[in-house]
């Protein structure tokens, strides 16, 4: 069955082959390139199959949607009985440098049993640019936020946590004065083995509660920073972080990522990377510190700390970014989906969180980054859409920067990045050397 579709700059011609079951993993997706990457004006063939305990349905509905990366349709809907189309190919092509998502529905003749499964496509992502311009003043109100920061006393607050510490290592929590009449807190794992200095590994967790110290890093002779993003000591316990937390967010009345999004100065992340770029700064002259093996790791929110913090601080010798937040909050500018928590989305497109968004978008501080660099992004990732993920890597001018492809994956880590954390850290090792 073949129909061509033309809407915008996006040519889909159905001859799609579908296979569905309608049990797990019922729905397959082949593709004619594996790695699910083309250039642009390419052809791409599809093929579905929708499958019960391993045969092909004959019986039943599909359909397929076609998105600009999960936010504007650029196709219509296309319907399919399964009785005569299963397995379904399609034929796809984008003109501009974006990723093609495709979401697969099959329900039963009595509407029971639907299954939902979603594909990414990407057609030259290495020409993704970002939404919006950089704002002319983005330099000066983050140099002018750091000369804030640094202005004020450091009242480092640290408690030896003498039940933590072993004969590897001691444990710490700490803290550290920051602005807007905050403080920013973490905590902090020093070896007691080998010669130091150390190498240093820096850290700030991904949305939710919070963690504690990552004391297994330690054992393995690495100094560890880690800093939440509360304006609170986070709980060495995991139920009581949750339920500090839940209580947080609910005084807030919002998810604290939200908090004064309508206003650049008072954003809640603008205290929060002052306070733990200053930290970095404070962690660099410690003795048992080897200022030229200092390494950033995270994920999510924390893979989005990986490239502002990298563009604030100069202090680092390599970063692991996986799966990114924060990126491209302009790009529903061009019919794409922003990195969480897309800040205008939630506002409504409220013109002063438009105007304050641009000032904590982590696309424009990855332009800073000179440090080698690796970066993680999900084809089918509805939380760091895969397009701000582009946008912000391709800002990156380091001569050593690498993106690993998960085509198959959303907002997850996989063997690729347990593999790239293990390169990180050696490379952290031997940097200097």
């Amino acid at each position: 069955m073949f129909k061509l579709l033309r809407i915008c700059a996006f040519c889909i011609v159905l001859a799609l082959t579908i296979s569905y079951s309608f049990a797990q993993n019922n729905i397959k997706f082949e593709f004619d390139v594996d790695s699910q990457v083309y250039n642009l004006g390419q052809e791409a063939a599809v093929t579905i199959s929708v499958y019960e305990d391993e045969e092909l349905v004959t019986e039943g509905n599909l359909s397929v949607r076609f998105t600009n990366d999960g936010r504007d349709q650029v196709a219509e809907t296309q319907a399919f009985d399964l009785a005569m189309d299963n397995p379904v190919t399609l034929k796809a092509k984008l003109d501009f440098p974006g990723f093609l998502q495709i979401v697969a529905s099959a329900v039963g003749v009595d509407d029971s049993k639907k299954v939902t499964r979603t594909a990414g496509l990407a057609f030259a992502p290495e020409k993704i640019e970002v939404g919006k311009p950089m704002p002319d003043d983005f330099d000066a109100f983050w140099k002018q936020g750091q000369e804030e920061v640094r202005k004020l006393p450091l009242d480092l607050e640290k408690t030896k946590l003498d039940l933590l510490c072993t004969d590897d290592y001691d444990v710490f929590s700490l803290s550290f004065a920051t602005v807007n009449d905050r403080r920013v807190y973490g905590f902090l794992c020093v070896p007691k083995k080998g010669e130091a200095p150390y190498p240093t590994l820096v850290n700030v967790p991904g949305a939710g509660p919070g963690v504690g110290p990552e004391t297994w890093l330690a054992k393995e002779g690495f100094v560890v920073f880690t800093m939440n993003v509360f304006p609170y000591p986070v709980s060495l316990d995991a139920k009581e972080r949750q339920q500090q937390y839940d209580e947080y967010n609910k005084k807030l009345g919002q998810t604290y990522c939200y908090l004064d999004s309508n206003d650049r100065e008072k954003y809640f992340f603008r205290a929060v990377y002052l306070g733990i770029d200053r930290a970095i700064d404070w962690l660099a002259n410690e003795s048992y510190v080897d200022v030229n093996r200092i390494g950033y790791f995270g994920t999510s929110q924390g893979g989005a700390s990986a490239l502002i913090l990298g563009g604030l601080n100069q202090h680092f010798c390599a970063i692991l970014s996986s799966v990114p937040a924060l990126c491209d909050h302009g790009g529903y500018e061009k019919g794409r989906s922003p990195g969480w928590p897309r800040l205008v989305d939630t506002a409504k497109g409220n013109d002063d969180v438009k105007y304050a968004s641009q000032y904590l978008d982590a696309a424009y501080f990855a332009r800073r980054i000179e440090v080698p660099i690796t970066v993680t992004v999900g084809f089918i990732d509805g939380v760091c859409s895969p397009s701000s993920v582009y946008a912000a890597y391709n800002s990156i001018p380091s001569a050593e920067k690498r993106i690993l492809h998960e085509p198959l994956l959303g907002h997850q880590n996989k063997d690729q990045y347990a593999k790239a954390f293990i390169e990180f850290r050696n490379l952290v090792k031997d940097s200097g050397k």
